[in-house]
């Protein structure tokens, strides 16, 4: 305890900004690995009850915590709290979709393709003027996603965009969050986000259990097709750890930007991907190939740009 206390003390000795960048990558340095724990529960269930299972346990975490320290999780703006909701819902299907058939580290570059689409959204929709930066930075990040899911147009198959429509949706949930969800409470926006989405996959595992897809072929997306199945104790018990992991991870990314700026900290989280594919490869022997790699550090170097010239733009 003692050297604990100690740790603590000459953390709160570093500068503001470091301590809040810290934050950040311990809460991504627990994602990966909460990350990674989903693919042991894969085969046990679909996308729609992993939902429903996932986002019951950490509502009842998070409402708990709230109850115990006094904290109010009631929107001020609920209908903007719902859309900004079904968004993150969106996102956050496609990306522990594609986990049925990538690696962490691939699902992530997708979800964190999202500041591409944050610029292409604010450019037609709320006017934005960019320069030749920003620019040059859609078009880096547009190569690595080529790059990065190797899509085959001479057979296209709805998965080979299931990773861009996840950056596309967490990029209309960071855009409804900042234009109109600014004075909510971060835990309040995260149990809005888990009930949306654990409605959403009740109501499709409920409907693919009383009517089960037959006589189609749909073996690329099995994972998407299945209702209620029958679990072991261990699948409750490893999305538990997987669920408690993430509402710990959550934590940290809320101190952090509680403390210091958005747009300084979102660097940060690009760390997310690095910690993915080792934790991949601890836990799954999983090694990305080269080119996979360059697509990955394409996907980074874009949005890191986009994020720099944006909020010296807002300065």
């Amino acid at each position: 305890m003692t050297f604990l206390a100690s740790i603590h003390n000459e953390v709160k000795l570093l500068p503001v900004s470091l301590r809040a960048g810290l934050l950040v990558l311990s809460g991504v340095f627990l994602l990966g690995l909460s990350d990674n724990l989903v693919l042991i529960i894969n085969e046990q269930s679909g996308i729609w009850q992993f939902h429903a299972i996932r986002s019951l346990i950490t509502a009842i975490i998070i409402i708990s915590f709230a109850k115990i320290v006094g904290h109010d999780l009631r929107p001020k703006k609920p209908l903007f709290v719902m859309v900004r909701s079904l968004f993150l819902s969106g996102a956050m299907i496609c990306y522990f979709g594609g986990l049925s058939f990538l690696s962490v580290a691939e699902a992530g570059a997708g979800l964190f393709s999202s500041p591409i689409f944050v610029l292409i959204f604010s450019v037609f929709i709320f006017r934005l003027k960019i320069g030749i930066f920003r620019v040059l930075a859609v078009a880096i990040g547009s190569v690595g996603v080529y790059i990065l899911l190797q899509p085959d147009f001479s057979q296209f198959r709805i998965l080979q965009i299931i990773p861009l429509f996840s950056g596309m949706f967490y990029a209309m949930a960071s855009l409804s969050t900042h234009h109109f969800c600014r004075d909510e409470s971060p835990l309040g926006l995260t149990l809005g986000y888990l009930s949306a989405v654990g409605v959403i996959g009740m109501i499709f595992a409920t409907f693919l259990w009383l009517f089960p897809v037959v006589g189609l072929n749909l073996s690329d997306i099995p994972y998407f097709i299945i209702g209620w199945q029958p679990v072991s104790l261990a699948f409750l018990g490893w999305i538990t750890i997987q669920s408690i992991l993430t509402v710990v991870a959550l934590a940290f990314l809320t101190m952090a930007y509680q403390q210091v700026d958005a747009s300084f900290l979102a660097i940060y989280e690009y760390g997310f991907l690095i910690f993915a594919a080792f934790w991949g490869w601890v836990l799954w022997s999983t090694v990305l190939s080269l080119t996979k790699i360059v697509g990955i550090i394409l996907i980074m170097i874009a949005g890191i740009i986009i994020i720099i010239r944006s909020s010296r733009t807002i300065s």
